[in-house]
């Protein structure tokens, strides 16, 4: 078994990959000479027809001008790869094709409107085109016939990609002591919010205002409750035509009451009679049949429109808006106003701390990815390699790096 480094592994895979692939690499290069001087032969045609095309009429001198641009553009984007490899060779093979569609869609264009005196020229780039499809066509059948070094190329690939992994340990280390550094500006910014926010709750009569949201809250987890029952009645009421009209108040108060109680029920007048109107539609969609719901659920839709008929919400109504009428004062106060910032400014400085923070960890995942995939590829280029040269080998690599710094990628 032959142990090598890295370095050493790609200096002995190159040559043996050299003398494996030598015959493929001395056809392909006769094909890349004629399809090269092709090339510059036909850039040639295109200087003669921009040359000649100056005796001819203004109409006709355009036409064969542009053509000759369109040439030289096309010629100017080909490009015939110094290093002879399958993959390059490939890649060839399309840009021929690619070349002599381009150019014939051109001259589709433009061949037909040519002074006949440029006949002689567009037969030169007929036959450097054939010259081009002849040698395409070789290339194909060279493709086919040498497929294997294809995967033998590809092994190359994988040993770039363990190299670039054994590199990447001072990128990775710099990048989380970037991170680290903005966790600490953020962890920094948080502990001053913290102790403002927490500095004012204390000295100022903020609890009360607090305290007024979660009264608001548990008010409208109760009307949510309260309604309930009446939901997918409602749901179904608004989205049917049944024929019972209400007014434009009672239809609204039959969608805010499901969407946002609180509000509703606060901002409505002692008796909530929009909601009352709106529900007694409903009743009168169900008691006519109208309303299609089944006989249980009509059952209870009707003694819940009754029990609040009777004012079962009055209480929850009452408690809405005492907690409204008291937020009102707060409102206008600087109590009210310095609360929302200071607790936004916590909020914005919390999610900027947790943002980097959560920077940190996927970069760990992102190392812990690295190494499971160096180890995968290690494996990987000892099979491909005893597979295509008889030849078992162990890469050497005294530390990757990797390891010790997924210590520094954890959240204290």
């Amino acid at each position: 078994m032959r142990t090598m480094t890295i370095t050493e592994l790609e200096k002995w895979y190159l040559k043996r990959l050299a003398d494996r692939s030598k015959d493929f690499r001395k056809q392909a290069e006769k094909s890349y000479k004629i399809v090269k001087q092709a090339a510059v032969d036909i850039k040639t045609v295109a200087e003669n027809m921009r040359e000649a095309s100056e005796e001819d009429d203004d109409e006709a001198q355009g036409i064969s001008s542009r053509f000759a641009n369109k040439i030289n553009i096309i010629v100017a984007n080909f490009e015939v790869q110094k290093d002879i490899t399958y993959e390059s060779t490939e890649t060839m093979q399309e840009e021929i094709q690619y070349f002599v569609q381009e150019l014939w869609g051109a001259g589709a264009r433009w061949i037909r409107r040519m002074d006949k005196k440029h006949k002689s020229t567009i037969k030169q780039l007929d036959v450097y085109m054939k010259e081009l499809t002849s040698e395409m066509k070789k290339i194909s059948k060279l493709l086919y016939e040498f497929g294997w070094i294809k995967d033998l190329e590809r092994i190359h690939g994988r040993i770039n990609t363990i190299k670039d992994i054994t590199y990447g340990s001072e990128l990775y280390d710099d990048h989380i002591h970037q991170i680290r550094l903005k966790i600490t500006s953020a962890q920094s910014e948080y502990d001053v919010a913290k102790e403002m926010y927490d500095n004012f709750r204390e000295t100022s009569d903020v609890a009360g205002l607090l305290n007024l949201d979660e009264e608001s809250e548990h008010i409208a987890g109760l009307l949510r409750m309260k309604l309930n029952t009446l939901k997918k009645t409602v749901k179904k009421f608004n989205q049917t035509d049944t024929g019972v009209r209400i007014s434009p108040s009672g239809g609204r108060a039959l969608t805010e009451y499901f969407e946002d109680p609180f509000t509703a029920i606060s901002a409505e007048p002692d008796g909530y009679p929009a909601l009352i109107e709106g529900l007694e539609g409903l009743e009168k969609a169900i008691d006519s049949g109208r309303l299609k719901i089944k006989d249980r659920l009509a059952r209870r839709s009707a003694e819940e429109i009754e029990l609040i008929r009777n004012g079962s919400l009055s209480k929850l109504q009452e408690s809405a808006k005492g907690i409204e009428e008291k937020r009102t004062k707060y409102a206008g106060s600087d109590v009210y106003t310095k609360n929302k910032e200071l607790a936004g400014n916590l909020d914005e400085a919390a999610k900027n701390l947790e943002y980097h923070k959560n920077d940190l960890l996927k970069l760990g995942d992102d190392i812990r990815r690295e190494i499971a995939k160096f180890e995968d590829f290690k494996g990987r280029v000892a099979t491909e390699i005893f597979e295509a040269f008889e030849e078992k080998i162990e890469i050497k690599v005294e530390t990757l790096g990797l390891e010790p710094l997924l210590e520094k990628c954890k959240i204290e």
